[in-house]
């Protein structure tokens, strides 16, 4: 008699309050988690038609897996549901009840303050899928046995992860071995990929791929370094990805402390008084080091002088904006952080660049050669001094001579020489060093030039003479004949 009160009750009243659901629920039994059509509340069955057929649930159980914030509609088609009851649970938590009286169909949302739920039909949709929304839901038909179908939700929740032990900058001394990790959240559990990001300035020193992936294979969220090296430096981007729509990263920087290591730009820089000139060195270092330069060994540049300069890539230069005479000599830039220090050395010179050669390899003439050349010299040039021999002679048989060196308002000077007596058809290999006042140039590569073959020039002489018509040769033959008897009557 109180259900059927209760039942009544529902037909005529607005949404169930708070209390009147919890005794709703726990008249049937639902409250502890029992079907309200159990064998206890067989009483229940009084009102159905006995000859009704039996409702049959025709659709399938299924496992979703849902992006969080997504949709989600669990089916539940039914045949000859009749004036059978119908409910939704998740869990053991009533979500809804579907009755029917007086053959109308009667909803009642038993879940408070939810407005994600609705009924479609008989199926039930959920909106704005949350974490907490996982697990069984299950619809439920009040037959005897009760008819169920139960689904089940899996929210995947987008993935974060962060740094292990909020450690984003790792620092571990060269050749030992260190342990890089990230921790990932998510569900499901999101699977770890790594990446290496090198510093610029490491980028530019070792001519390395900036965006390249790591070499050593990654394991799982933890990323093993041994025996860490200067190129081991960089940001090592750990990505988590779970299959949602958004993937997370963490970056963790890797410095590995190394002494400095210093190389040139150039080993030489010519120039000439009143010129300007830079010397440069590159520094590998971590941590960073301090640079300093100076002249002849020890003595410190004069920094009101001259300007000191570093850049991204950790080039540091030396500039000179008007050079004198003073400043030619042996500099040094040398490079300390506590791990040690490094030096290296650059010479600022006067004396002039490599000779240059602009003559053709192939001569056109059998005995004789023109060789043209030039070079940079920021100072007259007083001599240049030649050295060739034929290509089948040792190099201590070559000739050596020396020629009147050249002047110019520009620093690029031009000059040439001519060899004769040169055999015909042959190979010369020659070196040209040029001289002024702060030195000579050093040996540029040795030029190969080859004089032209005899039969050559003979054929080509050939090819020059007029050629005859048989008319023209007979009349000249006549002419010749006529030239001699003439010659011998006159006699």
């Amino acid at each position: 008699m109180m259900l059927v009160m209760l039942i009544v009750a529902s037909t005529c009243c607005a949404p169930f309050t708070y209390g009147q659901i919890m005794d709703f629920g726990n008249v049937l039994g639902v409250a502890q988690g029992k079907s309200p059509w159990s064998s206890e509340n067989d009483y229940y069955y009084d009102t159905l038609n006995p000859e009704h057929a039996q409702p049959v649930i025709t659709s399938p159980a299924q496992q979703f897996l849902i992006n969080e914030g997504d949709n989600v509609v669990f089916p539940c088609v039914v045949t000859n549901l009749g004036e059978y009851n119908l409910i939704w649970r998740h869990g053991d938590k009533l979500l809804w009840i579907l009755l029917e009286k007086n053959g109308e169909r009667l909803e009642q949302e038993m879940t408070m303050g939810d407005s994600r739920l609705s009924l479609e039909g008989t199926a039930l949709s959920l909106r704005d899928v949350q974490g907490e929304d996982a697990g069984s839901y299950t619809c439920e038909i009040s037959s005897k046995p009760p008819r169920t179908l139960n689904h089940t939700l899996d929210v995947r929740v987008p993935p974060a992860v962060f740094p292990a032990n909020n450690r984003s900058v790792v620092t571990v001394k060269m050749g030992s071995s260190v342990t890089i990790a990230c921790l990932p959240y998510g569900k499901p559990r999101p699977s770890i990929t790594w990446s290496l990001k090198r510093c610029e300035w490491l980028i530019a020193s070792l001519h390395v791929s900036q965006g390249r992936k790591l070499t050593r294979a990654p394991s799982g969220n933890r990323l093993v370094v041994t025996n860490a090296q200067p190129e081991d430096n960089g940001m090592y981007t750990c990505t988590a990805d779970n299959g949602a729509p958004t993937t997370a990263k963490a970056v963790i920087t890797l410095q590995v402390m190394f002494p400095p290591k210093v190389r040139v730009e150039e080993e030489e820089v010519i120039t000439g008084v009143s010129y300007s000139a830079t010397l440069a060195c590159f520094v590998e270092a971590e941590p960073m080091a301090k640079v300093n330069w100076y002249r002849k060994g020890d003595i410190p540049v004069d920094p009101l002088r001259l300007v000191k300069k570093m850049d991204v890539r950790r080039r540091y230069s030396l500039q000179f904006d008007m050079v004198t005479l003073e400043d030619f000599g042996v500099y040094t830039c040398n490079a300390t952080n506590y791990m040690g220090n490094s030096s290296a050395v650059i010479h600022l010179t006067g004396r002039p660049k490599p000779v240059r050669y602009f003559s053709s390899p192939q001569g056109d003439e059998n005995t004789t050669y023109t060789l043209v050349w030039d070079v940079e010299s920021y100072a007259p040039v007083l001599t240049y001094t030649i050295s060739y021999g034929n290509e089948s002679d040792p190099e201590d048989q070559w000739v050596n001579l020396m020629v009147p060196g050249t002047s110019s308002s520009s620093s690029l000077h031009s000059s040439s020489h001519t060899f004769d007596n040169l055999q015909p058809g042959a190979t010369y290999n020659v070196q040209v060093t040029a001289t002024n006042e702060f030195g000579e140039s050093d040996v540029n590569e040795t030029f190969a030039f080859s004089t032209l073959r005899e039969e050559s020039s003979a054929s080509a002489q050939d090819s020059a003479a007029p050629t005859l018509t048989p008319a023209e040769r007979r009349t000249q033959m006549g002419a010749f004949l006529t030239a001699i008897i003439l010659s011998c009557f006159f006699s």
